[in-house]
């Protein structure tokens, strides 16, 4: 019971107000959140990146943080941040960066047009600066918009990517049409949002099985990937089915920053690839909720954070 409700408040303006008032963000949201500008961000990618004590450095993916926004000033501004963030990563070579994007910060809950405008133009930014756009996955009520703005981005640069929910029922159908399509870029999640059972498997060992049955799909269709969880169980299922299959493309570990540095640390320490998604802005709210209500050592930290401990 505790996740639905965590995700609930992540949802309310009331609970956002008394967390920030409760001094939250001093002491706890710059755990998972790297800063308030992409400056900031910028300077979380270049320390990851750098190989240290003879480990490899991560890579990373950035995600000005926000979502449905029903403005479209607000969709526009971040139309506008996105465009500057792809040039500054262009002027940061070598720095391996790419760009995470939610339709719903675009100006999807205003309409279509509006998110697939915005996306388009920041696809055209990022594609002149060699920067990789990503379209995060909501709720499941904006799956099929959100795939639908794929393949119009897609259309248009190779240099795209759409991630995937394996607790989804219908996720297997989706993949599949993407390796049909030949535009298989699939950044592989878990899922954080709470769904009915009628379409989202719950439970760690219904979701798992999930999750390497997608890996297995995707890999078998010559699918870019990126295995994006912090769940050691599925780390060692993706190396086994990796070194298992003979039509695999890229792929990389991807996790996101501030959760569980150790793991991270020990794949760098075996060499293998890793990007870690770094989040900034001020809108730290609603993301940091979802952090809490993934695991329960999050709640802890966020209670000692709390007591000043």
């Amino acid at each position: 019971m505790l996740r639905p409700g965590l995700i609930w408040l992540s949802k309310q303006d009331w609970a956002e107000r008394a967390a920030r008032a409760a001094g939250i963000e001093r002491l706890l949201v710059r755990r998972f959140v790297a800063g308030d500008s992409r400056g900031d961000a910028l300077a979380v990618a270049r320390r990851l990146s750098q190989p240290a004590d003879g480990l490899l450095g991560a890579n990373a993916k950035f995600s000005f943080l926000g979502e449905a926004v029903t403005d479209p000033a607000d969709a526009e501004q971040a139309v506008a941040e996105y465009c500057a963030l792809a040039a500054a990563i262009g002027e940061a070579s070598p720095l391996d960066a790419r760009m995470g994007v939610k339709p719903t910060l675009l100006g999807l809950g205003i309409s279509y047009e509006t998110a697939e405008r915005g996306l388009l133009t920041i696809v055209e930014s990022a594609d002149g600066h060699g920067v990789r756009v990503e379209l995060d996955m909501e709720g499941s009520e904006t799956v099929d918009a959100t795939l639908r703005l794929f393949r119009s981005a897609a259309a248009t640069s190779e240099l795209t990517g759409v991630a995937l929910q394996s607790y989804l029922r219908r996720t297997p159908d989706d993949a599949q049409a993407l390796i049909d399509e030949g535009i298989a870029r699939v950044r592989l999640t878990k899922g954080a949002y709470s769904e009915s059972g009628r379409i989202a498997h719950s439970g760690a060992g219904p979701i798992r099985r999930a999750y390497i049955g997608l890996l297995e799909q995707l890999w078998q269709g010559g699918a870019d990937v990126g295995v994006a969880t912090h769940d050691p169980v599925l780390h060692r299922a993706a190396r086994r089915l990796a070194d298992e299959s003979t039509a695999i493309g890229y792929w990389e570990f991807q996790m996101l920053y501030g959760v569980r540095p150790q793991l991270g640390l020990e794949m760098r320490e075996r060499g293998e690839r890793l990007r870690m998604s770094i989040p900034y802005g001020e809108r730290w709210y609603p993301y940091l909720m979802r952090r809490i209500a993934e695991r329960p050592s999050n709640a802890l930290f966020a209670l000692r954070a709390l007591a000043g401990r």
